[in-house]
């Protein structure tokens, strides 16, 4: 979670020297590489095991369209205000599970539901929530976590018994990547400044804000169930806005402190397990 959350920064400030299309582009080639790397030099599947309607699927929705909306909205918005409202997936993924896939919540995912989203609401209105005026720029990345969401509700049933889900998120990354790449060159001016700094911020958003933190998960769930895990997720947007304050000079408004306190709290209570709740 912090090399998630803390990759938020480096992704501001290669926005800063790249395109945000060719930014997105770079990091998710680079991690998908990197990935598949390890899994060839392990000796691991790199089949990803599920057929191309689902791969595609995926590579769109919660690639392509989720990181090159992000980067818009990191170029746009800001680092802190898109990591909070984008990291929103996990909410719309258990409302659009009962609507489509017939899933019950418990009473406490419920009460998340309603203040996740209403700490989104907060995020998007910056001239008060009372009337709610939203952004349309904070829309925009709202619809990231949308996005990406629609990706996971329609591919759920593709990806039940993938055996390597590594070799899938590698893969994904890489159809991704080339889908941005084609986007970049189409709408954006070709990236022109390759100095170590951008290339260090490349190496670091893809390798150590990417990869890495995706392979610890996967290692993790050998560990301990992915719902126990998943719950921590909260802490991506609370990283990403507090690392924002002093390195990007992004001062947080109380109501992106608001929001973004409501958005963690509701996600903490959708994706804790049931035990926990329980308990």
């Amino acid at each position: 979670m912090l090399g998630w959350g803390a990759a938020w920064i480096p992704s501001a400030l290669l926005v800063e020297r790249w395109e945000p299309q060719a930014s997105a582009a770079g990091r998710l080639g680079l991690a998908g590489a990197a990935v598949i790397a390890v899994l060839i030099a392990t000796g691991r599947r790199v089949l990803p095991g599920v057929g191309l309607p689902a791969l595609l699927w995926i590579g769109l929705t919660q690639t392509a369209l989720f990181y090159g909306i992000v980067f818009w909205g990191i170029a746009e918005e800001g680092a802190g205000l898109s990591a909070v409202l984008s990291n929103t997936d996990p909410l719309f993924v258990a409302a659009l599970g009962v609507i489509f896939l017939g899933e019950s919540l418990r009473r406490a995912q419920w009460v998340g539901l309603v203040i996740g989203f209403l700490g989104a609401a907060i995020v998007a209105s910056p001239d008060g929530f009372l009337p709610f005026s939203p952004d349309l720029g904070a829309l925009l990345v709202t619809g990231a976590g949308l996005s990406w969401a629609l990706g996971t509700i329609v591919a759920t049933r593709f990806l039940r018994g993938v055996t390597e889900p590594l070799a899938l998120a590698g893969w994904q990354m890489l159809l991704g990547a080339a889908m941005l790449a084609v986007l970049s060159i189409a709408v954006e001016s070709p990236p022109t400044d390759f100095g170590p700094e951008a290339v260090g911020l490349l190496l670091f958003t893809g390798v150590l804000g990417s990869a890495l933190p995706l392979v610890l998960f996967y290692a993790a769930v050998r560990h301990a169930p992915v719902g126990e895990l998943s719950a921590w997720f909260f802490l991506v947007p609370v990283i990403a806005v507090i690392a924002a304050w002093p390195a990007l000079g992004e001062d947080p408004t109380p109501g992106l402190l608001i929001g973004m306190t409501l958005v963690a709290i509701g996600l903490w209570l959708v994706l804790r397990p049931r035990a926990a709740a329980a308990g």
